[in-house]
């Protein structure tokens, strides 16, 4: 063998060597961008369901018909009644799940809510079935209201990260 020839192999498996680390590199980066599309877009997904949720919520209690016993003390104008259980699922729901919900969003509406509860004896409460804020439901109303522009504009950011990869979508069976 002659040195021309040993040189040009060398030469070649050097240049064959940085072709495949650079392939591997190429492909990685793409493998990457990949998953931290798919992950923004599941939550995304999950930011979307878990605001639609609460503000299903949100409107169940506002659409409550208002008992005979308690007509006395609640004007189904403008008092809301809110039951036990489903106080509690508000507190609970959106403390187990406030990494897709914004935490100003929560502790303004609470912080609102809080002003206007109506105070009675434990006794009272209890024959009631839950608390009853005066004068409420325009802050019930306005939260239902800003949880359906805030889906809204999550719908839109989802659009345009879906665009990216529309076959990604399609084989997750994602139905959006």
């Amino acid at each position: 063998m002659n040195s021309e020839l040993i040189i040009s192999m060398l030469v070649a498996m050097i240049a064959g060597a940085w072709l495949f680390i650079a392939g591997m590199y190429i492909y990685k980066r793409y493998d990457e961008n990949r998953y931290k599309k798919r992950l923004a877009i599941e939550k995304l997904l999950r930011e979307i369901e878990v605001r639609n949720t609460l503000n299903q919520k949100i409107i169940e209690i506002l659409n409550r018909p208002i008992i005979g016993d308690d007509e006395a003390i609640v004007n189904p104008q403008s008092d809301v009644k809110v039951p036990f259980y489903d106080y509690n699922f508000l507190k609970n729901y959106t403390s187990m799940y406030n990494l897709y919900i914004p935490a100003y969003f929560l502790s303004t509406f609470f912080k609102n809510l809080s002003q206007h509860l109506a105070v009675f004896e434990d006794e009272q409460d209890l024959k009631n079935g839950g608390y009853i804020f005066k004068e409420a439901r325009p802050i019930f109303e306005n939260f239902s209201v800003q949880i359906t522009e805030d889906i809204e504009a999550k719908k839109k950011e989802l659009e345009k990260a879906k665009n990216i990869y529309p076959s990604m979508l399609k084989r997750q069976h994602y139905n959006i």
